[in-house]
Parts: C-alpha cells; structure tokens; sequence
C-alpha cells in the first residue's frame, strides 16, 4: 500500500511538474507577445497578452506600466487601469511617476498630476525616457485645464443620441448649412464587407441622418456603394450647397490612404476621384474643408516641412481651373505638436480647428481664429474652452450657417461606446449667417444650374453653389442684413439674374423658384 500510494504521489508530481512547464513556457510565449506587441504599438494585442501574463504573474511591473501606456494611448477610460496603478504604486521605475501624472490628469485631478510630472521632472535626466519638453508640455496641460474649468463657456452640450450614436466609435460629422442632414463616419457593426482591422474594430463607413419633423435626427443609413467599399470610407468634408463630398479611404494595403471627391448627380453620388498631389502625398492627410464657393481647401498633413507632427495647409483654384501649390498657414497656426480637422465657417474668416499644441486641456482641443483679408493673416487662436474642451479628444467641430448649433466628436462619461458625436447649443459670434432655400425649373424639369451671388454693396462673389440634380434644390448661405444678386447659369438656358432682398426684412421666409427659359 505505501509503495502504491508512492508511486501515485511520484505520478502526480510528475504531472505537476509537466504542467508547470507547459505553463512557464507559455507564459514566456505570451511575455515575448505583449511585449512584441507594445514595442510595435499595437496597443490592443500588448493589452490581451499582458492580461494573460498577469493571470500567472499577478505582480509584474512591466505587465501593470506596459498595460497603463498601452490604455492610455488606445484613449481608454482612465478607471480600466485603475487596477494596474495600484500595483505601481511602490514601483521604483521613474516613469511610473510621469503616467500617474497622466492617469490623475484624465481624472481631473490636475494639482496631484502636476505633483507627479514635478516629481519625475526631478530625477536626473539619465535615468529618464521622457524629455523635459514633453514633461513640461503636460504640465502646462494641466495648468490649462485648472485655468479653463474655473472660467466654463455658457454652452449646452448634448449627446445627439443613441439614434446616431452607438456602442462603437461615431465622429466627423458633417452637416448641410440648414441642419437637414448630417454625414458622419462609423466603425459600427454591419460595415460594408463586415471586416475588421488589427485592433478588432470594424472597417469605417459613412452613414447619413436625416433631420425629423420633429427636429430630431432620423435613423441613419449607410450611404452604400460607391462610397462605401471593403476598405476604410471615412467622410471628411462637405461642401456648403451639399452637392460635394470629400472621403478618405485606405489603399488596397489597408495601411495608406488618400483623400477623393465625390458629387451628386441624378443617380447618386458619382465614383470617388482620388485628388491630385497638390494635397494627396505619401504622408498622411486626412481632415480637410471647403470654403463657401470651393474655391479654397484647407487640409491637415504630416509631411516634412512643417512646424512638427501635422500642420494645416491651404490650397487655391488657379484661373486655369488646376490647384495651387499647399502654402503652410504658419507658426501662428501651427505648432511642433498637431494641429487638425479644420473647418471655415461660410462667412470665409473664421476657421475652427483642433489642436495637441496651442493652450490645450490635453489631447486635441477646438480652437477658433479669423483671418484678416487684408493682411491675409489669421488672429492668435482661441480654445473655445471648457465644458466644450475636456481632457480627451474633442475634435472635428463644425457649425451651421446661423451660429446656433456646433457638432463635434468626443469622449465623455456619458458616451454609448468611444468617441460620440455631441451638439452644442450655444453662438459662436456676431458673424452670424441665414440660410435661403431654393428650387431651379425648367418647366416641370429640373436643372442642376449654377448660382453665383454677389454682394450688391461690395460687388463681390459671396459664393457659389449647385442646384442638386435629381431635384434641382439649392440652398444659399448669406448675411441676413445684405442684398445680393443671384446669377443662375445652365448649359443651353437664357442665363437669369435676381435680386435678393435681405433676409432680415422678409416677414415669411419664402424659397425661391428659378423657372429657366431655354435659348
């Protein structure tokens, strides 16, 4: 019996024994993975095979601050690495210090992250990874923060809803200058070809809302093909009459991309034209906007030349029809850090954009700054500030023609899942524009014409837009106290001019009906 049980104690151990070798070797297979993973920045696998190497080695500090970074730069919430700050909290590793410093920023306790970027700012540079520069730069992040929340904008800020928004990543939208329709960009499920990406999210896609009756957002449709492909469709900019769509999509390598053009015609949108290299190079450009009449595209690149990381750049319709050469906005603009998704208001002066570099609360805020045509040069910007500007990514701001409603994308605590997009109710200045609704008919037919108006003090082009092709319908953004001539020009018809009073003094807003005569 003793010799029995023996042999099964020896049976047993050796089984243990097995079993523990199979475990040390996968978890130096995973150890191996995590850290494969976080040194190529693919952040999402370094946190799933960071979490396997914790179930077996629950106190690894490369595990807990690999896994604190790797959330941090994936824009999770600060309460997922609650737990791995805990177990570094006797940490000796200096760098510990700095992401403490990140983790009580996100949580608005700024006065404890500046304790912390203090601290690690102290310890003798050698023994650092993070320059003083950068160190500084989230100090003053902080301080920002502290200075804009003490002096909070009068805005309403409202998650559009569910309608729009859901548990996966919804930004950049885009809408027309008379709030009827919003063009976003999404990764939700049942995105064109179902795919996903290397961090498990689906493919994005552009999907439109249109505007109820009863003021709210209808639910959205996936704007199909030949938009919408087995790649990346992002929607990108939206010109002011609606008839023109900019997108950014991946290249068969899932990896680059470029910006295309896309218009509306009787059967849809047309086939996206990839853009020319005035603004598409090998780096990255992916935000840009039209001006009023198109005449002018503002657009956001990484490319060598910069002031560092992406800068906005402008480029101008030549005579000739082709595109000028990119021209750099400058240093009052642009920054060493990024600088992005710029949007200009129809009144051609006020240019909205995001920013990593200018007096940011962190990550990307919206800033504003107006050009001065005569100096064609543009004001210092101005953060539109806090509750407007958070902590996380606010980005992608436009707004309506009156000044009345913005939309954005953020990350805030009442998000359905990432980044949501968010109204915010509040105005934005006295350059305040109306919008005048139209129709083009040729008969009972109706024609994709051209409307040029011009301002009748200034005798100036105020913009130019396109009636829509299926149904002829235009809309005009204008100043409501100016008068203004309509030119309305239309292959083989009679070119038509007419005045229009300011908006201000029309008792009823009335569209207006063209009726073209043919030649």
């Amino acid at each position: 019996m003793k010799l029995n049980a023996y042999i099964i104690t020896l049976f047993f151990a050796a089984q243990l024994l097995g079993q523990t070798k199979v475990s040390s070797k996968l978890y130096a297979k995973d150890l191996k993975l995590a850290n494969a993973a976080f040194e190529q920045e693919d952040y999402l696998n370094a946190i799933n095979f960071y979490r396997k190497v914790l179930a077996v080695d629950v106190d690894n500090e490369t595990a807990h601050l690999n896994s604190v970074i790797s959330r941090l730069n994936l824009n999770h919430a600060p309460d997922s690495s609650y737990n791995h700050i805990v177990k570094l909290k006797n940490s000796k590793t200096p760098e510990v210090l700095f992401y403490f410093g990140k983790f009580y920023h996100l949580t608005s306790n700024f006065e404890q992250a500046i304790k912390y970027y203090t601290n690690y700012r102290a310890i003798a540079i050698k023994e650092r990874t993070i320059t003083n520069d950068e160190v500084d730069y989230h100090i003053a992040c902080s301080k920002n923060a502290i200075d804009l929340i003490s002096q909070p904008h009068r805005s309403i800020i409202k998650n559009v809803g569910n309608v729009i928004n859901s548990s996966f990543a919804e930004y950049v939208p885009l809408i027309t200058p008379d709030e009827t329709l919003m063009y976003f960009t999404s990764r939700r499920d049942g995105s064109t070809g179902n795919l996903k990406d290397a961090y498990n999210t689906y493919y994005e896609d552009v999907y439109v809302s249109q505007k109820m009756e009863d003021g709210k957002w209808g639910v959205p449709k996936n704007i199909g093909t030949p938009i919408n492909t087995n790649t990346h469709d992002a929607c990108v900019a939206l010109s002011f009459d609606g008839n023109q769509l900019m997108i950014y999509r991946t290249s068969d390598d899932k990896l680059t991309g470029d910006l295309y053009m896309t218009r509306i015609s009787f059967n849809g949108w047309t086939t996206p034209e990839k853009l020319g290299a005035e603004i598409n190079t090998p780096f990255i450009e992916t935000s840009a906007c039209f001006s009023s009449d198109t005449s002018v595209i503002f657009f956001s690149s990484n490319k060598p030349g910069g002031f560092g990381g992406k800068d906005i750049y402008r480029i101008k319709k030549l005579p000739n029809g082709r595109w000028s050469m990119p021209l750099n906005l400058g240093a009052t603009i642009n920054t060493y850090k990024d600088e992005d998704a710029p949007f200009l208001h129809p009144d051609g002066t006020t240019l909205y954009f995001s920013s990593k570099g200018h007096n940011t609360m962190g990550e990307y805020d919206v800033f504003k700054t107006s050009l001065n045509q005569e100096t064609n040069t543009f004001s210092p910007p101005e953060n539109l500030g806090f509750p407007i500007n958070t902590v996380n990514n606010d980005i992608f701001f436009v707004l309506n023609a009156n000044g009345t409603h913005g939309y954005y994308s953020s990350v805030k605590d009442e998000t359905f899942g990432g980044s949501d997009i968010y109204m915010i109710d509040t105005r934005f200045g006295d350059n305040d524009l109306k919008v005048k609704h139209g129709v083009v008919m040729f008969g009972n037919e109706v024609s994709k014409a051209k409307i040029t108006i011009i301002d009748t003090e200034s005798k100036q082009v105020s913009g130019i837009y396109n009636a829509n092709s299926k149904t002829g319908k235009f809309i005009l953004v204008m100043n409501p106290v100016k008068s203004y001539k309509a030119i309305i020009e239309e292959d083989g018809f009679q070119t038509m001019i007419v005045d229009i009073e300011p908006l201000a003094t029309e008792q009823i807003e009335k569209d207006l009906i063209i009726s073209l005569t043919k030649k």
